[in-house]
């Protein structure tokens, strides 16, 4: 009898030891699992982000700033455990289906971003219609010539990023030859801010911003400086502009005409020598302003095509000198690989040390590297995304969407009754307020006994990351 209790006592040891595997071990799996999630809970008035990526990067710094939640849905779900491990809210799925955006909360969403490539997005915007035809859509487009059928699906707005950055290349290539063009971004009635590249040969050239007298001598006001890819603001008194600077100023049309001439070389610089290297869709852009504005220029692309001059690798120096390049006076980098784009610059820059190099960056984090190697203007396709984006879904006004700097319109709540000086926007962000809207009457470099009043817009500049610390302290 005893060795019969003790085998059922045994038996129910194993029974127990055996179920162990499969009842409580995913419990602690879950527990403690990295993989991510196939849906998410408690999120409300958030934003859906079908996919992710450098542009989504930016968006999310965005969006964090201003306490705004997300979600990414992630077809790969590798890719998607890595994300859940880096600490992104993230859910693995098929975002061009129904279940995933319901299981993603899109009808408590309050927008959906589509941007997984130029097929993929319809599909995935009629799904979002179908879970909810009155949730928020916008859709990124590689090829601006398909934004009609991503708008046939049901998107609000469609993006196109490399067309506005191909455009912004442009602009500076063209401001390069004609002190006219200056593309600025205005902020009243004849008061702009904008951005200045000096020119190899420019007389402001190892100066000071102080021995420059930039101020008494055009009226324009510098805020800020770009010394090698780091933005200071104020610049600092002891730092000298070299061949690689660019001075952001604001000021009255006349006034930043004089800066632009400052920053010029007569002499070197002719009409028509500019380089074009890579011609997808920002390469294209970038000849389709400058023919508008009756420029000549000669393209680099490795596939043979009527559109390219001389076919071949742009890092290659044979191909380069088949460019011209010695005798250039710019050249547009548009090319797709940021690694590929660092090598160029160097090969360019050792063929023609005094040419311009205005530098398309794929990846935010890459701008520095491109200015190390010696770009003289770099702009950022995620930077350019990301704000567009956010000027959407925060409803915000962001006021340039293509260039180094960022500038925003916006109320503050927690700097009303305080003066600027008071506020120290400056020194706690880094931003500085250009001009603040009241009752409809802008007020250009307000000075710093400026009070601000509860209702009062700020114009505000700065770089992404003190924008968004701006953001936090202050909106």
């Amino acid at each position: 009898m005893n060795y019969l209790v003790s085998l059922m006592a045994l038996s129910g040891l194993v029974l127990i030891f055996a179920a162990l595997p499969v009842l409580v071990v995913p419990l602690f799996e879950d527990a403690f699992t990295s993989s991510a999630p196939a849906s998410v809970r408690g999120l409300d008035n958030h934003v859906v982000l079908c996919n992710y990526g450098p542009r989504e990067e930016v968006l999310i710094d965005e969006l964090t700033a201003r306490g705004v939640q997300y979600v990414i849905i992630k077809q790969d779900r590798e890719a998607a455990d890595e994300l859940h491990a880096a600490g992104y809210t993230v859910m693995s799925g098929d975002p061009e289906s129904d279940a995933a955006l319901k299981r993603a909360r899109l009808e408590h969403a309050d927008a959906l971003i589509a941007n997984v490539d130029d097929e993929t997005n319809p599909s995935v915007l009629l799904s979002a219609r179908e879970v909810d035809s009155e949730v928020r859509t916008v859709s990124l487009t590689e090829d601006p010539t398909t934004a009609d059928y991503h708008r046939f699906a049901g998107a609000d707005h469609v993006l196109s990023p490399k067309r506005i950055l191909g455009e912004q290349l442009a602009g500076k290539a063209i401001g390069t030859f004609d002190p006219e063009a200056i593309e600025g971004v205005e902020i009243d009635e004849d008061f702009d801010i904008a951005e200045f590249p000096l020119q190899s040969g420019s007389e402001l050239i190892g100066q000071t911003i102080a021995e420059s007298g930039i101020f008494e001598r055009t009226g324009a006001a510098i805020i800020g400086v770009w010394v090698r890819g780091n933005f200071h603001s104020p610049p600092p008194p002891d730092v000298r502009f070299d061949a690689r600077s660019v001075l952001v100023a604001t000021g009255r049309e006349t006034e930043l005409d004089q800066l632009k001439e400052m920053t010029l070389f007569e002499g070197w610089h002719r009409r028509g020598d500019v380089v074009i290297a890579g011609m997808g869709v920002v390469g294209r852009s970038v000849t389709s302003s400058l023919t508008d504005a009756g420029f000549e220029y000669t393209t680099i692309d490795p596939e043979d095509h009527p559109t390219v001059d001389v076919v071949g690798d742009a890092t290659d120096r044979d191909v380069l000198r088949k460019a011209d390049i010695m005798d250039a006076g710019t050249v547009v980098l548009a090319l797709p690989d940021d690694t590929a784009a660092i090598f160029a610059t160097f090969a360019i820059r050792e063929l023609n040390p005094r040419i311009e190099i205005i530098a398309r960056a794929n990846e935010h984090e890459n701008v520095s590297k491109l200015y190390r190697a010696g770009a003289d203007y770099v702009l950022s396709l995620a930077a350019v995304s990301g704000r567009m984006l956010a000027s959407i879904v925060l409803d915000e006004e962001i006021l340039s969407p293509g260039t180094q700097l960022k500038l925003i319109r916006t109320t503050v709540t927690d700097a009303v009754g305080k003066s600027l000086a008071d506020a120290d926007i400056r020194n706690r962000t880094g931003c500085t307020v250009v001009a603040a809207e009241r009752e409809r009457r802008v007020i250009t470099n307000p000075a710093a006994s400026f009070v601000i009043e509860s209702g009062d817009e700020l114009i505000v500049a700065g770089i992404d990351e003190n924008i968004s610390r701006f953001q936090s302290t202050f909106v």
